[in-house]
């Protein structure tokens, strides 16, 4: 068992979390076939909130100093929000974004702490993603005035996320592929709720969203644990 981890930490010896995946895949299944039987209450927002507080978990016993803080302040902010948005009330809808826009600004803060220079590649991606940003602001620029500018902000500060995550330094492109996952969860929660429905368009946006914070943890231990291996 690696005791120090690549980016500094402590000697503490780490705890390994066995079956997590189980626990996080049995959650998600969980949620989504009483999301899709129509069953509402508290049941249903304590389901939802248990797979990104398994990763939580994992991250917090299994990383070390600033990656650990990084990354659980950005599960924990997704964990209240998972919770603010379930429960029936609209009003609760901005702070629930509010939620998730901590957990984004903690993952934007540990994504460019480790980000390179970008390349060719890497400029050319970054910029259509700025293309996007500006598509998505123009496309809810409609909306409530109330609404409007917590959106904007929220869509500047996700597509910052993927822009950090492309620039990590890794043998592959997981991580950034997990937070284009988690954008592409985001536009059909939105667009669902503001523009157009979307058939089974809440379905997509959990499935799509449990997956990016899947995928997002599973490449982090990749980069900075590289002696783990998620099980």
């Amino acid at each position: 068992m690696q005791s120090k981890q690549e980016f500094g930490g402590s000697n503490l010896q780490k705890f390994y979390f066995p079956g997590f995946t189980l626990v996080f895949v049995l959650g998600a299944a969980v949620f989504l076939v009483m999301l899709a039987a129509g069953i509402t209450g508290p049941a249903r927002t304590a389901a939802k909130a248990v797979p990104v507080a398994t990763l939580l978990v994992l991250v917090i016993g299994d990383m070390d100093g600033f990656v650990r803080i990084c990354l659980a302040g950005a599960l924990l902010g997704s964990v209240a929000g998972d919770i603010l948005l379930d429960l029936p009330y609209d009003a609760l809808f901005v702070f629930g974004l509010a939620a998730f826009l901590a957990g984004h600004l903690f993952y934007t803060l540990l994504f460019f702490r480790y980000a390179r220079l970008p390349g060719g590649f890497e400029t050319a991606v970054t910029g259509a993603m700025m293309i996007f940003a500006a598509i998505m602001i123009w496309l809810f620029s409609g909306i409530e005035p109330a609404l409007f500018k917590p959106v904007v902000l929220y869509i500047v500060v996700i597509v910052a996320m993927s822009i950090g995550a492309l620039l990590v330094p890794a043998a592959d492109r997981l991580l950034f592929y997990g937070a284009l996952i988690f954008i592409a969860s985001d536009v059909v929660l939105a667009v669902n709720k503001f523009l157009i429905p979307i058939p089974a368009g809440r379905i997509i946006n959990i499935t799509l969203y449990f997956s990016a914070q899947y995928i997002i943890i599973t490449a982090a231990r990749a980069i900075w644990k590289p002696s783990r291996r998620v099980k």
